[in-house]
């Protein structure tokens, strides 16, 4: 009698962030997003099916807004021009051309139909229904979402830098249940950001209560001392050194 012991893998598919979150150093630690190539991660993907691995996650701080560049022959299955969630936006232009994340998964997914597959950590802005169609589409890709909310309250979200409003975010729940029946939802969110009031917590209650996660991970806002620095490169309305919040 032979025991297999079950281990997932993770295979590291981008880096950086451009999104700019008030609150979060990630895109001055990790620099701006760059992709690997598509036929680099298969080759991995290939490489773990062949050695036993029944399921694999994949990563980037922004995972879903993935773009790969590089020279290939694999044709696009789907539309290569930035295609947000309805009511999202972003601080940066349009980014034309390249692979997206459905393209990725669409490859990912037919290497090995026994192996299931996993994605964290994605942005709410980055699900467009394509790829919400494939994901229901593909019975290995995991029906398992993560959507960092951060808060219930537009105001805050706005200091925030985070791209959209709570209506916008519960519209964007109502469509991936449309979609995707059985989903299970997760999230992140933050207690306390800076001037945040009763009133304005409540309303992230509010909003827990209404989508009802099966997980969210939850974190008091951590206050840090830093300087202002007013330079072109680090400084914006909501934020001193390094894009933290300075209340």
């Amino acid at each position: 009698h032979t025991t297999y012991m079950y281990v997932p893998a993770r295979s590291s598919i981008m880096r950086g962030c451009e999104n700019m979150c008030s609150f979060c150093i990630v895109p001055f630690t990790r620099g701006r997003e760059r992709s690997r190539p598509i036929e680099s991660i298969l080759k991995e993907i290939r490489m773990l099916s062949d050695q036993g691995v029944k399921e694999v996650t994949l990563l980037g701080q922004n995972v879903n807004s993935y773009r790969d560049l590089s020279q290939t022959s694999l044709p696009l299955s789907f539309d290569s021009n930035t295609q947000l969630s309805r009511g999202f936006r972003t601080i940066y232009h349009d980014k034309d051309g390249g692979r997206r994340f459905a393209d990725l998964l669409d490859q990912v997914s037919m290497v090995d139909p026994e192996m299931r597959v996993r994605f964290t950590s994605p942005h709410p802005k980055d699900f467009p229904d394509q790829l919400l169609y494939l994901i229901r589409e593909r019975p290995n890709i995991c029906q398992h979402l993560h959507l960092p909310a951060q808060s219930g309250n537009s105001n805050i979200l706005e200091k925030m830098r985070r791209g959209y409003t709570r209506e916008a975010y519960l519209d964007l729940v109502d469509n991936i249940r449309a979609i995707i029946p059985d989903v299970t939802l997760s999230s992140d969110f933050i207690a306390g950001f800076c001037s945040e009031t009763d009133e304005q917590h409540s309303d992230t209650v509010s909003l827990m209560k209404r989508v009802q996660y099966d997980m969210a991970y939850m974190f008091a806002y951590s206050m840090r001392k830093v300087e202002y620095i007013r330079t072109e490169t680090l400084w914006h309305p909501y934020s001193g050194l390094a894009g933290f919040p300075t209340c």
